[in-house]
């Protein structure tokens, strides 16, 4: 992210807490909440190695409005900045994000992730994506997100396409 593109992003900021919380508020008075959840667990039986992994949410913390918030230019700008900072204090890390499926939506929200993604992470990070599909045909879309240059990118990775295939037989 260029830091011109920083002007167009809603001020953010870090609450802390276990779940890394940052929160922003639109223009139209509707509070994110941005969480990176601690995971590392989930690579255990698949790695030698401990990570700092995090599932990535944003969620809607406050509408005061009682709609559906409307599109918004600045969240992906804000989203990326947020996720700059997150990097920044942990730079090994790695992220991933599951779309969430409760109102079948889940199609929409990945391509709109897929959207923000390959528009601001330049060519200091890689995606992974990988879907998971239950008994009863629902589709969970999940994505990896690392820095290119961790030095155990290609052992994550590896480790992350096995879990999401073991998950879906």
């Amino acid at each position: 992210m260029k830091d011109n593109e920083l002007v167009l992003a809603y001020k953010n900021l870090f609450l802390g807490g276990n779940d890394n919380v940052y929160g922003f508020e639109t223009v139209n008075s509707i509070v994110y909440e941005v969480k990176f959840k601690p995971t590392s667990y989930i690579f255990e039986r698949y790695l030698t190695f401990p990570i700092d992994a995090f599932e990535f949410v944003i969620s809607v913390a406050l509408n005061p409005t009682g709609k559906n918030p409307p599109l918004d230019a600045k969240i992906p700008f804000t989203i990326a900045s947020i996720f700059m900072d997150f990097f920044k204090r942990i730079p090994e890390q790695v992220i991933i994000y599951i779309c969430d499926s409760s109102d079948t939506r889940q199609s929409a929200r990945k391509r709109k992730f897929d959207q923000w993604v390959e528009f601001f992470k330049g060519n200091e990070f890689v995606k992974v994506n990988t879907t998971i599909i239950d008994i009863d045909g629902t589709r969970y879309h999940n994505a990896l997100i690392i820095r290119k240059d961790n030095p155990n990118r290609l052992a994550i990775t590896e480790a992350f396409i096995n879990l999401a295939e073991e998950q879906d037989k």
